[in-house]
């Protein structure tokens, strides 16, 4: 028998052209601050892990660009006419027949939102969270707020004193002195890709 040649299996990467860096999302995370420590429970399950302050050695965080666009149907040419009106004129309206007014609108919204990430010591993935869909009640207790960006000012304190010898970079450092935030990203893939150098 010939040995026939089986096409190989495109990697996922190769396929779409796209390669995630390794990431975990994180459910929930907890400061023990007595301790220094805290517990991170991973979105996607498993055993909590502890991790001592030592072992964060860096935080990012950026602001991402969400983009969507939404068509809106175009809105009635004036009065819906009768059976009647349209027998006695003979022909419709001249709104229905000019092209410019059958089509509808585009909305274009553009939404910001926030993610963290944190490189932690010996693991290969890069740990992060969407601030819009995280939980900052279990990590700030009492300090949470209903406002997401405030939540998130305070995360970014509590991390920073959390972990002084970690690395931060300029969101961190932007949100810690209160100055301008950098300029958002386009995709969380393009932030994962510029803390994964």
């Amino acid at each position: 028998m010939e040995e026939q040649n089986v096409p190989a299996i495109p990697r996922q990467e190769d396929e779409f052209g796209v390669s995630m860096p390794p990431n975990a999302r994180i459910g929930t995370l907890v400061f023990e601050i007595l301790e220094r420590r805290m517990r991170v429970q991973l979105a996607d399950g498993g055993d909590e892990r502890v991790i001592a302050a030592e072992e964060l050695r860096a935080l990012y965080g950026a602001r991402i660009r969400h983009v969507s666009v939404t068509r809106v149907p175009p809105k009635s040419q004036g009065v819906a006419l009768s059976s009647t009106a349209l027998k006695a004129t003979g022909r419709l309206p001249h709104s229905n027949l000019d092209p410019s007014q059958r089509h509808g609108t585009e909305v274009v919204n553009e939404d910001l939102y926030y993610a963290i990430a944190l490189r932690i010591d010996k693991l290969p993935e890069l740990w992060y969270l969407n601030a819009s869909s995280f939980n900052f009640r279990k990590s700030l207790g009492d300090s949470a707020t209903y406002s997401t960006e405030l939540n998130l000012k305070e995360f970014v304190r509590r991390l920073a004193r959390f972990a002084p010898d970690a690395v931060r970079d300029g969101f961190f450092t932007a949100v810690l002195q209160g100055s301008p935030l950098p300029p958002p990203l386009d995709s969380l893939l393009e932030f994962f890709r510029l803390v994964s150098r």
